[in-house]
């Protein structure tokens, strides 16, 4: 049974980052909101058929106008909520105090490890500032699952390990996600500039796993496919990838409405090329975006031969 609903509730967003997979969607209905009555009824209707895992999305989900409202709802319900953001509201003391009470999961999203680079790639001057206060208020939240994810590029690539030293300083981090880029959006426009070649990836992953290796935080990598990871493939997010219902706009017949998209398998966009075809790990892999095959080949790839599960060789 699917007891996980991810819903985009905000089609705004106060950055503008080179690599949004969102961007497509934002310009489509960024003057079609979802409505305060919208949220209140996915949210009940859902709960009703068993749905008990809510993560509110975007866009940017604090600048919904019936944000707090749909929070408060979600928790009467009886949801555990979880919220993706980039601290533009979440930085002031007010909005943080009362949001973040009923939020049981957030992900913040850290692009850089300074304001030159975070801003740089998010376009937006006072960014990095901004998401600094989010974590500080988020950090004293206790009880909190505090999260973070970096999209990462050809543009933060040289400062990876930067980056990821500078999260663990980080008061309450407990998760970290360092995401392959999705070629959606401009991600999809800037795929070729911007995505790092699998054999880039294969020289660093050792170094990136060792500096979490003494932390109690959990390092996971998005859009990899188990190979790349090698003796580390325990720690790609294919393998502790939960079903879920995605509910976002679209447009139906008399004008806007909701839409529902069932996803079983971390497979969007993803294809297994002839050379997985032996693969002892194919049911457990998502596979390979398929804009990185057309950019990049099967470089990097290579068949698994042994495999026990997310514990490896």
């Amino acid at each position: 049974m699917i007891r996980r609903l991810e819903f985009h509730v905000s089609y705004a967003c106060v950055q503008s980052c080179l690599f949004c997979s969102e961007s497509d969607r934002l310009r489509r209905w960024s003057g079609v909101p979802v409505t305060a009555a919208e949220m209140a009824r996915v949210l009940a209707t859902k709960r009703r058929q068993g749905f008990d895992h809510v993560t509110f999305t975007g866009g940017e989900p604090t600048l919904a106008p019936g944000f707090l409202g749909a929070l408060k709802a979600a928790k009467g319900l009886g949801y555990t909520t979880y919220v993706t953001s980039n601290g533009c509201r979440l930085c002031e003391p007010g909005f943080a105090s009362r949001a973040l009470g009923l939020i049981d999961e957030l992900c913040l999203s850290a692009h850089g490890d300074s304001a030159g680079l975070h801003d740089s790639l998010t376009g937006r001057p006072g960014g990095f500032e901004d998401l600094l206060r989010a974590f500080e208020h988020a950090g004293q939240r206790k009880g909190l699952f505090l999260l973070t994810n970096t999209v990462v590029t050809t543009r933060n690539w040289d400062r990876i390990e930067d980056i990821l030293g500078f999260i663990l300083g980080l008061k309450g981090v407990r998760h970290v996600l360092l995401s392959h880029l999705a070629p959606e959006g401009r991600g999809l426009t800037n795929y070729a500039e911007l995505a790092v070649p699998f054999q880039e990836w294969k020289k660093k992953l050792p170094r990136l796993a060792g500096l979490v290796r003494r932390s109690p935080v959990t390092l996971r990598f998005f859009g990899l496919p188990l190979c790349v990871l090698g003796r580390r493939r325990d720690l790609s997010n294919d393998l502790y990838f939960s079903p879920r219902v995605t509910v976002e706009r679209a447009r139906r017949k008399g004008g806007a409405s909701l839409t529902e998209i069932t996803s079983l398998r971390p497979t969007r966009r993803r294809a297994h090329p002839r050379v997985c075809v032996r693969c002892k790990a194919l049911d457990s892999c998502g596979g390979v975006f398929e804009r990185h095959l057309k950019e990049f080949g099967a470089r990097g790839l290579e068949p698994i031969r042994g495999w026990r599960g997310p514990d490896g060789e």
